[in-house]
This record gives C-alpha cells, structure tokens and sequence, in this order.
C-alpha cells in the first residue's frame, strides 16, 4: 500500500522569477565596497615603504652626520691654532723689533761716548805755550763742574810749566773703546800719541800714551767727568 505525503507549502512561496538580477547585485556591491573600505584604512594605517625610509636615517646619512660633525670640530680647532700662532707671531715680532730697537739705541750711545772721549782727548794733549786761554778753554769744555774745578785748581802751576819751557804739543787718537758702562755712565779707553818739542828738545818726538776717559750722559748732552793716564788698575 502506498502512502502519499504531501508537504504543505506556504502560499507566499517565491519563485525564481520573482528574484531580480538586481538584487543578487547589490548584495555582492555591498560586500565589495565594505571589503575596499576596510583594506583602505589598513593601507592608509600603515606606512608605506618609501614614508618608513625618509623618516627613518639610513646608516649612511647617520655616518655623513658624523663626519660632517667630526669635520666642523677640526675646523674649529683649526680656526684657533691660527688665530694664536698669529698672535705670537706679532708678540715675538714686536718683542724681536723691540729688542733690536734697544740694541740699537745702546750701540748708538756706546758710539757717542767714543766720539766724546776722542775729542776730548785730542784737545788735552794739544797746546801751545803762545795760546794758553785756548788750551784751558778746550779741557774745560763739555766737562762736569767737578773736572772743571780741577783744572782751575791747577791752571796756575800748569801755566807756569808750559810758559818756561816753551812748550808746544798736539794729540792723535789711534784707537778707542768702551771697555765698562754702568747706566749712562762710560769707561772709555784711548790709545792716543802726542808729539812734543820745547826748549830742552827742540825737535818734535812723539810719544805713545794710554789713557781712561770717563763719560756721562745727561738727558741729551754728553759730558767728560774724568781724564788721566791709564794706570792698569782694575
């Protein structure tokens, strides 16, 4: 015996023909545009590689960096060991220029004494018996009072002796040094000869003679503050 079971269906059943292809696609629409989306925000989350390198420094431009550091150090350095090499350049030039000036300076005076002391000497040991005002003028020229009062202490006696035996004499300076100086005061040693004639020898002879002038420099003018013969003492 056969038994026939029949399915009740609801009277609101859908056919497929009462599907519309528009419906399928705005479904899969939907789903796609909901799947970009989400891929979009994760694309735009996420950086891509290029924004990843130029924010990040490569191992490269972290060593220029250094270097270029390194670099403006030295030149630093550099800049300052130039700047006071020239600085002691110019002080060891202005104290070069200023030594040579006061070596100078020095050899100029040590030159003038000289020149004081052979003048000098010259005059002391040229006179004439006929011309003794001359004489006493001359040694007392460009002396210290002290020295002119000493040969006013013996003009007397000197006059005497050069009147009675007719004496008539002149000096050549042969040489002449400074051999001591203390401050602006100059020892000064004359090698000089003096040629002599009076009554007792009437022909000329010359004699050599050594002698120890003693110069002083006072402001600008030079003085002779002591004459005699040498006597070799220290």
């Amino acid at each position: 015996m056969t038994t026939r079971v029949e399915h009740d269906l609801p009277d609101h059943d859908l056919s497929e023909s009462d599907l519309s292809e528009s419906d399928f696609v705005d479904g899969d629409s939907d789903t796609s545009a909901a799947t970009e989306s989400t891929a979009a925000e994760s694309t735009a989350a996420e950086p891509t590689a290029a924004e990843s390198t130029a924010t990040e420094p490569t191992a490269e431009s972290r060593v220029r960096a250094t270097r270029g550091g390194r670099l403006t150090v030295v030149l630093a350095v550099v800049a300052v060991l130039a700047v006071i090499v020239a600085a002691l350049a110019a002080w060891q030039w202005r104290s070069a220029a200023g030594a040579l000036d006061a070596e100078r300076a020095a050899d100029a005076d040590r030159a003038a004494a000289v020149d004081v002391a052979r003048g000098y000497t010259e005059r002391s040991l040229t006179y004439d018996h006929t011309n003794i005002d001359g004489f006493f003028a001359g040694v007392q020229e460009g002396t210290t009072d002290a020295l002119r009062e000493r040969f006013d202490g013996v003009r007397e006696v000197l006059t005497q002796i050069m009147t009675d035996s007719q004496v008539v004499a002149s000096g050549t300076v042969n040489a002449a040094t400074v051999t001591a100086q203390d401050g602006n005061v100059y020892t000064v040693k004359v090698f000089a000869t003096q040629t002599t004639q009076n009554l007792q020898q009437p022909e000329p002879g010359a004699v050599p003679t050594l002698l120890t002038v003693t110069v002083e420099k006072d402001g600008e003018q030079w003085l002779v503050s002591d004459y005699g013969a040498d006597t070799g003492a220290a």
